[in-house]
Protein backbone atom coordinates (compact mmCIF):
# COMPACT_ATOMS: atom_id res chain seq x y z
CA UNK A 1 0.00 0.00 0.00
CA UNK A 2 1.68 3.24 -1.03
CA UNK A 3 -0.60 5.43 0.35
CA UNK A 4 1.03 7.08 3.26
CA UNK A 5 -1.09 6.61 6.18
CA UNK A 6 -0.95 10.74 7.72
CA UNK A 7 -2.48 11.84 4.32
CA UNK A 8 -5.20 9.05 4.41
CA UNK A 9 -8.64 10.56 4.63
CA UNK A 10 -10.09 7.62 6.88
CA UNK A 11 -7.73 7.44 9.80
CA UNK A 12 -8.87 8.43 13.20
CA UNK A 13 -6.00 8.63 15.65
CA UNK A 14 -6.49 7.34 19.22
CA UNK A 15 -7.53 10.17 21.63
CA UNK A 16 -3.84 10.08 24.10
CA UNK A 17 -2.80 11.99 20.57
CA UNK A 18 -5.07 14.74 20.36
CA UNK A 19 -5.52 16.37 24.24
CA UNK A 20 -4.13 19.86 24.52
CA UNK A 21 -6.14 22.87 26.25
CA UNK A 22 -5.34 25.19 23.34
CA UNK A 23 -7.85 23.61 21.39
CA UNK A 24 -11.66 24.78 20.91
CA UNK A 25 -13.21 22.84 23.76
CA UNK A 26 -16.26 21.37 23.36
CA UNK A 27 -18.77 19.17 25.75
CA UNK A 28 -21.09 16.15 24.00
CA UNK A 29 -23.89 14.94 25.62
CA UNK A 30 -26.05 11.67 24.90
CA UNK A 31 -22.92 10.59 23.92
CA UNK A 32 -23.49 7.07 23.77
CA UNK A 33 -20.77 4.91 22.33
CA UNK A 34 -18.58 8.22 21.90
CA UNK A 35 -18.90 8.72 17.65
CA UNK A 36 -18.99 12.51 18.14
CA UNK A 37 -16.25 12.72 20.73
CA UNK A 38 -13.59 10.20 18.65
CA UNK A 39 -14.60 12.76 15.19
CA UNK A 40 -14.69 15.93 17.12
CA UNK A 41 -11.03 14.72 18.73
CA UNK A 42 -9.97 14.09 15.58
CA UNK A 43 -11.04 17.46 13.91
CA UNK A 44 -8.52 19.22 16.90
CA UNK A 45 -11.26 19.50 19.67
CA UNK A 46 -10.76 19.16 23.19
CA UNK A 47 -13.59 17.26 24.17
CA UNK A 48 -13.95 18.34 28.37
CA UNK A 49 -17.20 16.80 29.18
CA UNK A 50 -19.33 13.72 28.25
CA UNK A 51 -22.60 12.27 29.48
CA UNK A 52 -25.06 9.50 28.67
CA UNK A 53 -27.48 7.42 30.99
CA UNK A 54 -26.40 3.75 29.50
CA UNK A 55 -23.62 1.72 31.42
CA UNK A 56 -22.27 0.38 28.76
CA UNK A 57 -21.94 3.47 27.24
CA UNK A 58 -19.73 4.52 30.05
CA UNK A 59 -17.65 0.67 29.73
CA UNK A 60 -16.92 1.55 26.50
CA UNK A 61 -15.84 5.38 26.86
CA UNK A 62 -13.24 4.50 29.64
CA UNK A 63 -12.42 1.68 27.48
CA UNK A 64 -11.61 4.04 24.45
CA UNK A 65 -11.43 7.66 26.02
CA UNK A 66 -9.95 7.09 29.40
CA UNK A 67 -8.63 10.61 30.07
CA UNK A 68 -12.46 12.41 29.23
CA UNK A 69 -14.50 13.19 31.70
CA UNK A 70 -18.05 10.84 31.70
CA UNK A 71 -20.75 11.00 33.74
CA UNK A 72 -23.47 8.56 33.63
CA UNK A 73 -26.89 10.05 34.09
CA UNK A 74 -30.04 11.74 32.89
CA UNK A 75 -29.77 14.74 31.47
CA UNK A 76 -32.46 15.94 33.66
CA UNK A 77 -29.94 15.77 36.38
CA UNK A 78 -27.25 17.74 34.80
CA UNK A 79 -26.43 20.92 35.84
CA UNK A 80 -24.42 23.47 33.42
CA UNK A 81 -22.27 24.89 36.79
CA UNK A 82 -21.34 21.21 37.16
CA UNK A 83 -19.95 20.63 33.76
CA UNK A 84 -18.20 24.05 33.90
CA UNK A 85 -16.92 22.80 37.37
CA UNK A 86 -15.57 20.01 35.75
CA UNK A 87 -14.53 21.79 32.61
CA UNK A 88 -12.92 24.46 34.54
CA UNK A 89 -14.58 27.05 32.21
CA UNK A 90 -16.58 30.26 32.79
CA UNK A 91 -20.17 30.75 31.24
CA UNK A 92 -19.64 31.81 27.89
CA UNK A 93 -16.26 29.90 27.32
CA UNK A 94 -17.18 26.82 26.29
CA UNK A 95 -17.08 26.62 22.84
CA UNK A 96 -19.35 23.90 21.56
CA UNK A 97 -22.09 21.86 22.91
CA UNK A 98 -23.16 19.05 20.76
CA UNK A 99 -25.59 15.86 21.25
CA UNK A 100 -28.04 13.92 19.56
CA UNK A 101 -30.80 13.36 21.97
CA UNK A 102 -32.43 9.70 21.76
CA UNK A 103 -34.47 9.93 18.06
CA UNK A 104 -36.85 7.00 18.68
CA UNK A 105 -39.58 9.35 18.73
CA UNK A 106 -38.75 10.81 15.47
CA UNK A 107 -37.38 7.97 13.77
CA UNK A 108 -39.46 6.91 10.46
CA UNK A 109 -38.54 3.40 11.43
CA UNK A 110 -40.90 3.75 14.60
CA UNK A 111 -44.03 5.34 15.62
CA UNK A 112 -43.52 9.16 15.11
CA UNK A 113 -45.20 10.21 18.52
CA UNK A 114 -45.28 13.66 19.09
CA UNK A 115 -45.81 13.03 22.68
CA UNK A 116 -42.72 10.18 23.13
CA UNK A 117 -41.10 11.06 26.36
CA UNK A 118 -38.10 11.01 24.58
CA UNK A 119 -38.69 14.11 22.53
CA UNK A 120 -38.32 16.16 25.53
CA UNK A 121 -35.08 15.67 26.07
CA UNK A 122 -34.56 18.82 23.45
CA UNK A 123 -35.86 20.59 26.29
CA UNK A 124 -33.57 19.36 28.56
CA UNK A 125 -30.26 19.73 26.07
CA UNK A 126 -31.54 23.34 25.41
CA UNK A 127 -31.86 24.44 29.10
CA UNK A 128 -28.16 23.19 29.45
CA UNK A 129 -27.24 25.22 26.94
CA UNK A 130 -28.70 28.37 28.04
CA UNK A 131 -26.74 27.83 32.07
CA UNK A 132 -23.36 27.22 29.48
CA UNK A 133 -24.03 29.92 26.82
CA UNK A 134 -21.39 28.16 24.49
CA UNK A 135 -20.29 29.84 21.53
CA UNK A 136 -21.98 27.13 19.32
CA UNK A 137 -24.40 24.79 19.72
CA UNK A 138 -25.22 21.92 17.29
CA UNK A 139 -27.95 19.00 17.56
CA UNK A 140 -27.67 15.92 15.48
CA UNK A 141 -30.74 13.75 14.44
CA UNK A 142 -32.81 11.45 11.97
CA UNK A 143 -34.35 13.18 9.25
CA UNK A 144 -37.90 12.43 10.39
CA UNK A 145 -38.46 15.15 12.99
CA UNK A 146 -38.31 17.40 9.97
CA UNK A 147 -41.69 16.28 8.94
CA UNK A 148 -42.98 15.45 11.96
CA UNK A 149 -46.52 17.10 13.05
CA UNK A 150 -46.41 18.99 10.17
CA UNK A 151 -43.19 20.50 10.62
CA UNK A 152 -44.13 21.44 14.19
CA UNK A 153 -41.55 19.70 16.05
CA UNK A 154 -38.75 21.66 13.41
CA UNK A 155 -40.14 25.20 14.02
CA UNK A 156 -40.22 24.06 18.11
CA UNK A 157 -36.26 23.42 17.56
CA UNK A 158 -35.92 26.82 15.85
CA UNK A 159 -37.94 28.59 18.64
CA UNK A 160 -35.82 26.70 21.61
CA UNK A 161 -32.62 28.04 19.09
CA UNK A 162 -33.81 31.16 19.29
CA UNK A 163 -34.84 31.80 22.49
CA UNK A 164 -31.66 30.29 23.83
CA UNK A 165 -29.84 33.12 22.15
CA UNK A 166 -28.84 31.35 18.68
CA UNK A 167 -29.29 31.22 15.30
CA UNK A 168 -30.04 28.31 13.25
CA UNK A 169 -29.61 26.52 10.19
CA UNK A 170 -30.41 22.90 9.45
CA UNK A 171 -29.41 20.85 6.30
CA UNK A 172 -29.38 16.75 5.73
CA UNK A 173 -25.77 15.44 5.54
CA UNK A 174 -25.28 11.91 4.03
CA UNK A 175 -22.88 10.12 5.53
CA UNK A 176 -21.12 8.56 2.38
CA UNK A 177 -20.59 11.89 1.28
CA UNK A 178 -17.86 12.10 3.75
CA UNK A 179 -16.12 9.00 3.36
CA UNK A 180 -18.34 6.63 5.51
CA UNK A 181 -19.01 3.48 3.63
CA UNK A 182 -22.82 3.89 4.34
CA UNK A 183 -25.96 5.72 2.86
CA UNK A 184 -26.65 7.35 6.07
CA UNK A 185 -28.47 10.99 5.94
CA UNK A 186 -28.84 12.67 9.88
CA UNK A 187 -30.61 16.32 10.38
CA UNK A 188 -27.59 18.74 11.61
CA UNK A 189 -28.83 22.14 13.51
CA UNK A 190 -25.92 24.47 14.32
CA UNK A 191 -26.38 27.57 15.77
CA UNK A 192 -24.12 30.37 17.18
CA UNK A 193 -24.02 32.73 19.83
CA UNK A 194 -25.73 35.64 18.67
CA UNK A 195 -22.73 37.90 19.99
CA UNK A 196 -20.42 35.95 17.31
CA UNK A 197 -21.32 36.95 14.10
CA UNK A 198 -21.39 34.09 12.46
CA UNK A 199 -23.94 31.39 10.68
CA UNK A 200 -23.89 27.78 9.39
CA UNK A 201 -20.75 25.51 9.68
CA UNK A 202 -21.28 22.61 7.03
CA UNK A 203 -19.11 21.13 5.66
CA UNK A 204 -18.53 20.49 1.66
CA UNK A 205 -18.92 16.82 0.83
CA UNK A 206 -15.19 15.17 -0.05
CA UNK A 207 -16.59 11.84 -1.45
CA UNK A 208 -18.90 11.45 -4.57
CA UNK A 209 -20.00 14.68 -7.32
CA UNK A 210 -23.12 15.48 -5.41
CA UNK A 211 -23.39 18.73 -3.27
CA UNK A 212 -25.09 18.98 -0.23
CA UNK A 213 -28.75 18.01 -0.54
CA UNK A 214 -28.22 16.57 -3.93
CA UNK A 215 -29.17 13.40 -2.65
CA UNK A 216 -31.94 12.48 -0.34
CA UNK A 217 -33.83 9.18 1.08
CA UNK A 218 -36.29 7.26 -0.55
CA UNK A 219 -34.96 8.30 -4.16
CA UNK A 220 -32.85 5.80 -5.97
CA UNK A 221 -29.43 6.47 -5.88
CA UNK A 222 -27.33 5.82 -9.58
CA UNK A 223 -23.92 4.33 -10.08
CA UNK A 224 -22.84 7.72 -11.36
CA UNK A 225 -24.29 9.86 -8.25
CA UNK A 226 -22.80 6.90 -5.72
CA UNK A 227 -19.20 6.74 -7.76
CA UNK A 228 -16.19 7.17 -5.30
CA UNK A 229 -18.31 6.45 -2.07
CA UNK A 230 -16.58 3.48 -0.17
CA UNK A 231 -17.78 0.48 -1.03
CA UNK A 232 -18.94 -2.94 1.35
CA UNK A 233 -15.61 -4.35 -0.16
CA UNK A 234 -13.71 -1.47 0.55
CA UNK A 235 -15.08 -1.59 4.33
CA UNK A 236 -15.26 -5.37 5.64
CA UNK A 237 -13.72 -7.23 2.96
CA UNK A 238 -10.54 -8.07 4.78
CA UNK A 239 -12.30 -9.50 7.69
CA UNK A 240 -11.73 -13.09 8.11
CA UNK A 241 -14.75 -15.49 7.74
CA UNK A 242 -16.81 -16.01 10.19
CA UNK A 243 -19.54 -18.84 11.00
CA UNK A 244 -23.09 -17.22 12.50
CA UNK A 245 -22.99 -17.66 16.15
CA UNK A 246 -18.88 -17.38 15.77
CA UNK A 247 -16.82 -14.99 17.18
CA UNK A 248 -13.46 -14.22 15.32
CA UNK A 249 -10.15 -12.76 16.74
CA UNK A 250 -8.00 -12.91 14.22
CA UNK A 251 -7.27 -10.88 10.99
CA UNK A 252 -6.41 -13.23 7.85
CA UNK A 253 -5.89 -11.02 5.21
CA UNK A 254 -3.61 -7.83 4.78
CA UNK A 255 -5.58 -4.53 4.00
CA UNK A 256 -6.43 -4.06 0.63
CA UNK A 257 -7.17 -0.28 0.11
CA UNK A 258 -7.23 3.24 1.99
CA UNK A 259 -10.30 2.52 3.99
CA UNK A 260 -8.91 -1.16 5.10
CA UNK A 261 -5.77 0.05 6.02
CA UNK A 262 -6.94 3.53 8.34
CA UNK A 263 -9.17 0.96 10.34
CA UNK A 264 -6.03 -1.33 11.24
CA UNK A 265 -3.91 1.49 12.17
CA UNK A 266 -3.32 1.32 16.12
CA UNK A 267 -5.00 -1.76 16.16
CA UNK A 268 -4.02 -5.14 18.14
CA UNK A 269 -3.16 -7.72 16.42
CA UNK A 270 -6.41 -9.51 17.25
CA UNK A 271 -9.74 -8.23 16.29
CA UNK A 272 -11.98 -6.94 18.79
CA UNK A 273 -16.46 -7.43 18.60
CA UNK A 274 -16.20 -9.18 14.81
CA UNK A 275 -19.22 -11.58 16.42
CA UNK A 276 -22.18 -12.70 14.25
CA UNK A 277 -25.36 -13.33 16.07
CA UNK A 278 -26.87 -16.82 15.58
CA UNK A 279 -29.86 -17.79 13.75
CA UNK A 280 -32.49 -19.97 13.40
CA UNK A 281 -32.22 -23.06 11.10
CA UNK A 282 -35.22 -21.66 9.11
CA UNK A 283 -33.25 -18.16 8.50
CA UNK A 284 -29.91 -19.92 7.63
CA UNK A 285 -31.94 -22.32 4.68
CA UNK A 286 -33.34 -18.15 3.50
CA UNK A 287 -29.93 -17.18 3.28
CA UNK A 288 -27.93 -20.10 1.46
CA UNK A 289 -30.77 -19.43 -0.99
CA UNK A 290 -30.09 -15.91 -1.82
CA UNK A 291 -27.64 -14.36 -4.05
CA UNK A 292 -25.76 -11.28 -3.45
CA UNK A 293 -28.52 -8.19 -4.41
CA UNK A 294 -31.70 -10.64 -3.89
CA UNK A 295 -34.00 -9.94 -1.48
CA UNK A 296 -37.41 -11.42 0.38
CA UNK A 297 -38.76 -11.73 -3.49
CA UNK A 298 -36.16 -14.25 -4.62
CA UNK A 299 -36.59 -16.18 -1.95
CA UNK A 300 -39.01 -19.69 -3.13
CA UNK A 301 -42.66 -19.40 -1.33
CA UNK A 302 -42.46 -22.34 0.85
CA UNK A 303 -39.21 -20.26 2.47
CA UNK A 304 -41.33 -16.84 3.18
CA UNK A 305 -42.39 -16.21 6.64
CA UNK A 306 -46.33 -16.82 6.72
CA UNK A 307 -46.47 -13.09 7.31
CA UNK A 308 -44.68 -11.96 4.30
CA UNK A 309 -46.64 -14.43 1.72
CA UNK A 310 -49.02 -12.21 1.75
CA UNK A 311 -46.72 -8.69 1.47
CA UNK A 312 -47.58 -6.93 -1.50
CA UNK A 313 -43.84 -7.49 -4.06
CA UNK A 314 -43.23 -3.96 -3.64
CA UNK A 315 -42.95 -3.81 0.00
CA UNK A 316 -40.41 -4.26 2.06
CA UNK A 317 -37.89 -4.69 -0.61
CA UNK A 318 -34.68 -4.83 1.65
CA UNK A 319 -35.96 -7.69 4.09
CA UNK A 320 -33.75 -10.54 4.48
CA UNK A 321 -31.74 -8.29 1.19
CA UNK A 322 -27.77 -9.77 0.98
CA UNK A 323 -25.53 -7.08 -0.21
CA UNK A 324 -23.18 -6.86 -2.77
CA UNK A 325 -19.49 -6.18 -2.60
CA UNK A 326 -19.45 -3.41 -4.68
CA UNK A 327 -22.81 -1.68 -3.35
CA UNK A 328 -22.66 1.00 -0.87
CA UNK A 329 -24.17 -0.31 2.82
CA UNK A 330 -27.66 0.89 3.88
CA UNK A 331 -27.98 2.74 7.16
CA UNK A 332 -27.05 0.46 10.11
CA UNK A 333 -29.48 0.49 12.72
CA UNK A 334 -29.54 -1.11 16.29
CA UNK A 335 -31.10 -4.63 14.56
CA UNK A 336 -29.14 -5.44 12.07
CA UNK A 337 -28.56 -8.74 13.98
CA UNK A 338 -31.58 -9.98 12.05
CA UNK A 339 -31.44 -10.25 8.41
CA UNK A 340 -35.49 -9.42 8.07
CA UNK A 341 -34.61 -5.94 9.64
CA UNK A 342 -32.88 -4.90 6.49
CA UNK A 343 -30.08 -5.26 3.92
CA UNK A 344 -27.58 -6.80 6.47
CA UNK A 345 -26.39 -10.13 5.24
CA UNK A 346 -23.36 -10.88 4.33
CA UNK A 347 -22.45 -10.53 0.47
CA UNK A 348 -21.02 -14.40 0.37
CA UNK A 349 -20.91 -15.56 3.65
CA UNK A 350 -24.52 -17.47 5.34
CA UNK A 351 -24.61 -14.98 8.26
CA UNK A 352 -25.89 -10.91 9.06
CA UNK A 353 -22.83 -8.61 9.42
CA UNK A 354 -20.72 -9.12 12.66
CA UNK A 355 -20.90 -6.55 15.22
CA UNK A 356 -17.50 -5.18 13.70
CA UNK A 357 -18.25 -4.98 10.36
CA UNK A 358 -21.34 -3.20 11.41
CA UNK A 359 -18.71 -0.52 13.45
CA UNK A 360 -16.89 -0.02 10.37
CA UNK A 361 -19.52 0.55 8.15
CA UNK A 362 -20.14 3.16 10.89
CA UNK A 363 -16.46 4.34 10.74
CA UNK A 364 -14.90 3.08 13.72
CA UNK A 365 -11.78 1.80 13.42
CA UNK A 366 -10.75 -1.64 15.19
CA UNK A 367 -8.57 -0.33 17.61
CA UNK A 368 -12.15 1.26 19.10
CA UNK A 369 -13.39 -1.51 21.29
CA UNK A 370 -17.30 -1.61 22.54
CA UNK A 371 -17.95 -3.16 25.87
CA UNK A 372 -21.20 -4.40 26.96
CA UNK A 373 -23.10 -8.03 26.17
CA UNK A 374 -23.49 -8.87 22.76
CA UNK A 375 -27.23 -6.89 22.87
CA UNK A 376 -25.74 -3.88 24.18
CA UNK A 377 -22.82 -3.79 21.18
CA UNK A 378 -25.61 -3.62 19.09
CA UNK A 379 -27.55 -0.67 20.33
CA UNK A 380 -24.28 1.43 21.00
CA UNK A 381 -22.85 0.51 17.58
CA UNK A 382 -26.71 1.14 15.59
CA UNK A 383 -27.33 4.09 17.74
CA UNK A 384 -23.87 5.83 17.19
CA UNK A 385 -23.04 8.61 14.42
CA UNK A 386 -20.54 7.43 12.34
CA UNK A 387 -17.11 9.40 13.03
CA UNK A 388 -15.68 10.38 9.90
CA UNK A 389 -18.92 12.52 9.44
CA UNK A 390 -18.55 14.05 13.07
CA UNK A 391 -14.93 14.69 12.27
CA UNK A 392 -16.00 16.67 9.01
CA UNK A 393 -18.59 18.87 10.98
CA UNK A 394 -16.00 19.63 13.80
CA UNK A 395 -13.69 20.38 10.96
CA UNK A 396 -15.41 23.26 9.68
CA UNK A 397 -16.38 24.32 13.38
CA UNK A 398 -13.23 24.22 14.44
CA UNK A 399 -12.26 26.37 11.92
CA UNK A 400 -14.52 29.03 12.11
CA UNK A 401 -14.00 28.87 16.01
CA UNK A 402 -9.67 29.08 16.34
CA UNK A 403 -8.93 30.59 12.72
CA UNK A 404 -12.10 33.04 13.15
CA UNK A 405 -13.49 32.14 9.53
CA UNK A 406 -17.26 33.43 9.26
CA UNK A 407 -18.03 30.22 7.35
CA UNK A 408 -17.22 29.43 3.48
CA UNK A 409 -19.80 29.73 1.14
CA UNK A 410 -20.77 25.74 1.36
CA UNK A 411 -23.92 25.12 -0.76
CA UNK A 412 -26.75 23.85 0.81
CA UNK A 413 -30.09 22.46 -0.74
CA UNK A 414 -32.88 21.90 2.35
CA UNK A 415 -36.10 20.39 1.58
CA UNK A 416 -36.09 21.55 5.34
CA UNK A 417 -35.48 25.44 6.36
CA UNK A 418 -36.15 26.73 10.20
CA UNK A 419 -39.30 29.42 9.02
CA UNK A 420 -38.49 32.74 7.37
CA UNK A 421 -39.80 35.05 10.55
CA UNK A 422 -37.60 32.84 13.08
CA UNK A 423 -34.77 33.70 10.78
CA UNK A 424 -35.58 37.46 10.91
CA UNK A 425 -35.83 37.12 15.03
CA UNK A 426 -32.90 35.90 15.37
CA UNK A 427 -30.64 37.91 12.95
Amino acid sequence: MSLRLDLNPHRLRKPSRLQGRKHPTAVDLFSGAGGITLGLLNSGFNVVYCADVDPACEATHKRNFGEIPFVRTSVEKIKGADILRAARLRRGELDLLIGGPPCQGFSILGQRQIWDPRNGLFHEFLRIAKELQPKCLVIENVTGLATLDNGGVLREIGKAFIDAGYNIECAELLAAQYGVPQMRWRMFFIGWRLDQGKRGGFPAPTHGRAGIGDLVPNRTITTAESAGFVSIREAIGDLAAIRAGELGTAYRRAPKCAFQLAMREDAPEFVANHYAPRLSAQNLRRLRALKPGQDWRDLPRSLLPESMRRALRKDHTRRYRRMKWQGIARTIITRFRDPKSGEYTHPNQHRTISIREAARIQSFPDWFVFEGNYSQQYDQVGNAVPPLLARAVGAELYQMLKVGEIGRAVSVKSRYVIPAEMAAVAA
